[in-house]
């Protein structure tokens, strides 16, 4: 017997098509939102320009009722990988001053932004300053207790108090202090501004890479790098702060050619590196190298205990992203990279 096939009339439905009309946007917005999210960690949060024409040095923002300038410890470097769920790595540098305590400008300057919200240790001043280079620098002040009748526009000077540390409500008394863009969404280093102060070690306690240098006559390369913590160092002579890292990585590529990287664990006393790039790179003379390099803090350190276990190690020169990977993909590693031309 043969089975009759009835024919199933296609019955026109607006509500169905609306609802597959609005999963396909569901849908597209959340493969956009999910891209989004991935390049998240490569946005750009760090800018590294040494300011050559600074007329200026900075000031301490720490000093005492006779306006003696104190250094005080930095806890936390500009650039640093942390063991946090927040910025990776620090957008700014932290230093331990006690509640309570009175902040100064390290500059004069114009206050361009302010927010007095204490209630999470929020409190923040931006002051604008000229220092020489041709273009203002923004130098943010954080954690802060803004002083009592101060207001956006009105001019600030290293002689006079413009806050205090605030109260402990989620996490230890510091001030987070760094230089940033008019619209404080891009770092600067901040090694520079304090390069002629010895408390500071001319500025580089302040940033995790500072003070890179290269002799075209001899391709030799050096770069200062190391950690910050509140932890005691036993192998440093100051017993406190600084921390070498585990190694320094220089990835290159000589003429276009594929990214390669080599590690380099010595360095001097004052944890600074130095090596010949032309040796590291196999390059000869007339080669261009485009370069970067990370620094890798140590994760299972007996003495750095308090990034034991972290998950993100990697600091980065040129610092530039928010939350890079240990090694870049190709076009993520030439958009930052730095040029040498081999001359001898």
């Amino acid at each position: 017997m043969r089975t009759q096939q009835v024919m199933k009339r296609h019955i026109y439905s607006p509500t169905k098509q609306i609802t597959n009309t609005v999963l396909l946007i569901l849908v597209l917005l959340s493969q956009i939102l999910s891209v989004s999210s991935a390049s998240d960690q490569y946005a750009r949060s760090f800018i590294q320009n040494v300011s050559d024409n600074m007329s200026i040095q900075a000031l301490s923002p720490y000093k005492n009722k006779d306006g003696l300038e104190y250094w005080p410890l930095c806890t936390s470097k500009n650039n640093q990988p942390r063991n946090v769920s927040g910025t990776n790595p620090h957008q700014g540098t932290d230093l331990t001053i006690n509640v309570g305590e009175l902040i100064y400008p390290i500059y004069d300057g114009e206050i361009v932004y302010m927010d007095t919200d204490i209630s999470s240790q929020t409190g923040y001043i931006l002051v604008r300053s000229d220092i020489g280079i041709g273009e203002y620098a923004y130098i943010e002040y954080m954690h802060i207790v803004p002083i009592s009748g101060l207001s956006v526009g009105q001019y600030v000077y290293t002689s006079i108090p413009i806050a205090t540390i605030d109260d402990y409500l989620r996490y230890d008394s510091h001030l987070h202090i760094g230089r940033v863009n008019e619209t404080r969404d891009i770092h600067f280093q901040i090694y520079d501004l304090f390069a002629d102060c010895v408390n500071w070690t001319n500025g580089s306690d302040l940033d995790v890479f500072s003070y890179p240098s290269y002799n075209e006559e001899t391709a030799e390369f050096s770069i200062y790098a190391y950690i910050s913590s509140d932890t005691e160092n036993p192998e440093f002579y100051g017993g406190y702060g600084r921390f070498r890292l585990k190694y320094i990585t220089l990835f290159y590529s000589v003429n276009g050619n594929a990214w390669q990287h080599t590690d380099i664990a010595d360095c001097d006393p004052n944890y600074k590196y130095t090596f010949n790039i032309q040796e590291k790179t196999n390059a000869v003379k007339g080669d261009t190298i485009e370069y970067y390099i990370t620094g890798t803090r140590d994760n299972e350190s007996s003495y750095d205990t308090s990034f034991n276990d972290a998950s993100y190690t990697v600091a980065y020169y040129p610092a530039y992203y928010s939350h890079p990977d240990a090694v870049l993909s190709g076009e993520k590693a030439d958009a930052i990279a730095l040029t040498i031309k081999i001359s001898k």
